[in-house]
């Protein structure tokens, strides 16, 4: 009969922690997966007993009857994938039932939610008044972390996961381990970005701590990226910005902004970490859609035919 899904769910997450050494924030993401699979399959079902239609219906009844969204239901089938494939991999199953599995999500096609060159000066404007008005650790950590994530484009995960070994403040790069644990090295471009890292580490010294996390709070203790979104979101409205700002969108806009620049697409796909260019060409598209827009509102024949009249 072999191992159930609830041993083989454990095993699995065992594995990730302790061979794959996947960070916090990963190993969540796969324990949330697991456990909402668990609950639909039964924690006692034989992975043995799990085959193709059974997957089907998995997926359909995520996307039918649960309404999830399709990066959900996608996401949670590439976490049951990875933990068949290890299965596979130690002899726990002879054959993982996704093995030629013709099972298609298909994703909506969303262009990335950037902030308007207006709204980003504003929130770095108010990060920086906000850091020099009130000289606290707490808003010199915000002013570094909104600055770092515009001009690097890293995830919010990366960011609050490095530590003080992988800085070289004189060349002003961060060493950061993305996903799949996979290492890259990040710059911080011109003189106020260094200016805003040094800054920081300056009121880092002050602070009471034994971590060696980059980003700490004013007790001592490394934060999280929740930390991180909460206070982003309540800047954003104290900057008078309409919209919910994340830190993922950060990073959208650091993208499009090079991007527009001209800068080379190999050069962002590099920066951001990805690991096919097809994921960075997303951002070519929101360049054209901006220039459309401009466009559209320049109208260029209509006014020469007004000028006519």
């Amino acid at each position: 009969m072999g191992i159930n899904f609830c041993t083989a769910g454990r095993l699995f997450l065992d594995n990730c922690r302790i061979a794959r050494t996947l960070s916090p924030h990963s190993l969540r993401a796969y324990e949330i997966d697991l456990k909402h699979a668990e609950s639909k399959l039964g924690a006692e079902i034989a992975v043995s007993s799990i085959d193709r239609n059974v997957l089907r219906q998995y997926a359909g009844g995520m996307l039918r009857d649960e309404h999830l969204k399709e990066t959900s239901v996608k996401r949670r089938m590439a976490t049951l994938k990875q933990m068949f494939k290890w299965l596979e991999r130690e002899d726990l199953l002879p054959l993982s039932p996704f093995h030629r599995l013709d099972l298609t999500i298909r994703l909506p096609r969303r262009l990335p939610r950037a902030l308007t060159v207006g709204d980003i000066r504003k929130l770095i404007e108010t990060s920086r008044h906000e850091a020099e008005m009130r000289a606290t650790h707490s808003a010199g950590l915000m002013h570094f972390v909104v600055t770092t994530l515009f001009v690097s484009g890293l995830r919010v995960g990366e960011l609050t996961g490095v530590r003080l070994p992988d800085l070289d403040v004189p060349e002003g790069t961060i060493l950061v381990r993305g996903k799949g644990n996979r290492e890259r090295r990040v710059y911080l471009p011109g003189g106020e970005a260094r200016t805003t890292l040094e800054g920081y580490l300056r009121g880092r010294a002050g602070v009471s701590v034994e971590d060696d996390h980059l980003l700490i709070s004013s007790n001592g203790t490394a934060v999280s990226p929740q930390y991180i979104r909460r206070r982003l979101s309540a800047m954003a409205k104290r900057a008078s910005i309409s919209r919910h700002v994340t830190p993922h969108m950060l990073r959208h806009t650091a993208a499009t902004q090079l991007i527009e620049a001209g800068v080379d697409i190999r050069f962002v796909q590099k920066l951001l970490g990805h690991a096919s260019i097809a994921t960075t060409q997303i951002y070519t598209q929101v360049s054209d859609s901006a220039l459309k827009e401009t466009l559209e509102r320049a109208d260029a024949l209509g006014r020469l035919a007004r000028g006519r009249e």
